[in-house]
């Protein structure tokens, strides 16, 4: 018996796990989210892609070797126009062989290389800005799916709640009716009432399965009806403008200012060793008929004198200021549109925040009309039509507080999104 007693313990036990809720918040369905989308892939791709560009770049510090073969042919050659006796010049063929293996070494290029080098992170930073701010965009899609589920949740319980009152009211007036105490049409009214409800039901349900299986696919996670959406009130007092976007235009403005730098490293004086061993005819003697071994080695220093009357170098550097103020304006107008956005949703939060204020007094009242109603009903006094009147006003003001509430949580939700809390 006692074996028995714990056996169906232990079913109630596992039934009542397997139909527990899993709380999920609204943070949760973000994070999951971003991690999930494709574009997260991104920003690792790009962090890739730019750690490859950096190595690439500083191979340009190894020297630089390279093996040239060239076979020529010409009408006519260096010949001395002397004739000594008992000694003759052999002028060199006119077919003429070399094979080199050439060898460059960077001793200073400038900078240029160190500068590659920071445009490159620059742009790493800008991308991956911007795949931030494409991330960001999904909050926007996650959050209309959440409190869309979650109105849909509060609607349920609440109906679930009215339906219960009115079965009760129901059997207590399908008893007066026996009784001869009331009329049949009462209960009538009682459950043409209860099936609208039951309507009302499966059209929400059907709307919180809808809105589910958005967020599941959006977050690549199992979310169903036995996921309890925790919406908790959000702080706006903290409104300070931190949007992923200022970020990448920041981070656009810096690729301005290093690709500046870059174009004055360009124009800098660059030295270089070289060294080159060859094999050919003629060699370094070019009177010399047959093939021999040469080498030569030096250093080279370039200076670019081209921009000094071109000008180049300073369109260039004007060009990239250009295009850097005009990311400033871009700066300047989306935090102008966003101050303007946030304006608007604090008088909306406000507005909804007197909604809910007044529809607290509003059910008060609905519910003591309420009351007094079923008080009438239970004595004969008035019709189950007259009492469902009070009732669907009653529900008709909880379902508008629901509906504020709900709709105050998003609000406050959404200024904390603008604003990039």
């Amino acid at each position: 018996m006692r074996s028995f007693i714990l056996y169906i313990g232990l079913l109630l036990v596992l039934n009542h796990i397997g139909h527990a809720q899993t709380p999920l918040s609204l943070e949760d369905c973000y994070r999951q989210a971003e991690m999930h989308s494709p574009l997260a892939a991104q920003t690792r791709l790009i962090q890739e892609a730019t750690e490859l560009q950096i190595k690439i770049l500083s191979s340009n510090y190894v020297p630089q070797s390279r093996l040239n073969g060239q076979a020529t042919w010409q009408s006519d050659v260096t010949s001395l126009p002397i004739k000594l006796p008992n000694f003759e010049i052999s002028p060199p063929p006119k077919d003429q062989y070399k094979l080199t293996l050439d060898v460059t070494q960077t001793i200073w290029d400038g900078g240029v290389i160190q500068k590659q080098k920071a445009v490159a992170l620059a742009n790493q930073q800008a991308e991956q800005q911007k795949v931030a701010v494409d991330l960001y965009q999904i909050r926007e899609q996650v959050s209309n799916l959440f409190f869309g589920a979650l109105f849909a949740e509060r609607q349920l319980r609440n109906f679930e709640i009215l339906q219960k009152e009115l079965r009760a009211k129901l059997t207590k007036t399908q008893a007066s009716v026996q009784n001869g105490i009331a009329i049949r049409s009462n209960v009538l009214s009682l459950e043409a009432r209860l099936l609208e409800i039951e309507q009302q039901m499966l059209e929400t349900q059907k709307r919180r399965i809808a809105a589910l299986e958005g967020l599941s696919l959006l977050t690549g996670t199992a979310i169903d009806t036995n996921t309890q959406l925790v919406g908790t009130r959000i702080e706006t007092q903290n409104s300070e403008i931190v949007r992923p976007e200022l970020r990448l235009f920041d981070a656009q403005k810096q690729t301005f200012t290093v690709n500046e730098q870059i174009i004055k490293a360009k124009n800098a004086p660059k030295l270089s060793a070289f060294a080159t061993g060859g094999y050919g005819r003629p060699g370094l003697n070019f009177l010399a008929t047959n093939f021999q071994t040469y080498f030569i080695g030096g250093i080279q220093l370039q200076i670019p004198l081209t921009h000094w009357y071109t000008k180049s170098q300073g369109m260039e550097i004007r060009q990239l200021r250009a295009n850097q103020q005009r990311v400033e304006r871009q700066r300047e107008s989306f935090l102008l549109a966003t101050q303007v956005r946030l304006a608007n949703q604090r008088r909306e939060v406000e507005r909804l925040q007197a909604l809910v204020e007044s529809d607290r007094k509003l059910i008060d009242i609905r519910s003591t009309i309420r009351k007094a109603s079923e008080s009438q009903l239970d004595n004969g006094i008035i019709t189950a039509s007259d009492y469902l009147t009070e009732v669907n006003n009653e529900d008709t003001a909880r379902q508008n507080q629901i509906l504020h509430e709900v709709q105050l949580l998003q609000a406050q939700n959404n200024l904390r999104l603008t604003a990039g809390n």
